[in-house]
């Protein structure tokens, strides 16, 4: 199997410094899939792009945290979890609401479980939500702007999650406390959750 380096803003590659550094400057410490993705400028930059927009998306802290959360259970990406769950509780996600989304279980909000199961539809049906998902989307008080955001979310998401598949980096000790294993099915997709 490859092995691939962890680089830090001093060992990356020259074009992946600097946003490898901001990136550090702005979570206190440089999470090891960062340091993987430094490998490819180009893929460092297009998810520091893309991480940039969806914090300007149409969302809530916590529904964004209900989307990360929900896409890295259904890809089964273990890292992801434990780094979403992280900072899911400093946007203030309630412990019940992570404990669910981890195990992959409906939520008892109403309007948050309607983001998690659209979310879901989405990967399912890789991206071919019908009539009945938007129908129950938009019931629940979102609008076309948020289904669009959500495909945002998916991109970055999945950009995460398969480069952990992939390189298999070592967890971050601030994510450590959020650890989980996993035991199922490499396709999320194929899981029964609800």
């Amino acid at each position: 199997m490859t092995t691939f380096t962890v680089h830090t803003p001093k060992t990356a590659p020259e074009k992946s410094r600097e946003i490898l550094k901001n990136w550090q400057d702005k979570l206190g410490f440089s999470p090891n899939v960062l340091g993987v993705m430094a490998e490819s400028p180009a893929l460092l930059r297009g998810y520091s792009d893309i991480f940039a927009a969806t914090e300007r998306d149409n969302f809530s802290p916590i529904e964004r945290e209900v989307i990360h959360m929900t896409i890295s259970s259904m890809n089964n990406s273990p890292y992801c979890i434990a780094a979403h769950t992280t900072w899911a509780e400093k946007a203030g996600v309630p412990r019940d609401v992570l404990e669910q989304l981890r195990r992959e279980q409906p939520l008892k909000d109403a309007k948050l479980e309607a983001l998690r199961s659209f979310v879901r539809s989405v990967m399912k049906k890789m991206g071919r939500a019908d009539e009945k998902d938007l129908s129950v989307f938009y019931k629940a008080g979102y609008t076309r702007a948020h289904v669009l955001d959500v495909i945002l979310s998916l991109s970055l998401n999945t950009i995460g999650n398969y480069v952990n598949h992939i390189a298999a980096p070592p967890l971050d000790k601030e994510f450590e406390k959020n650890r989980v294993e996993s035991n199922r099915k490499p396709d999320g997709r194929a899981s029964n959750a609800a």
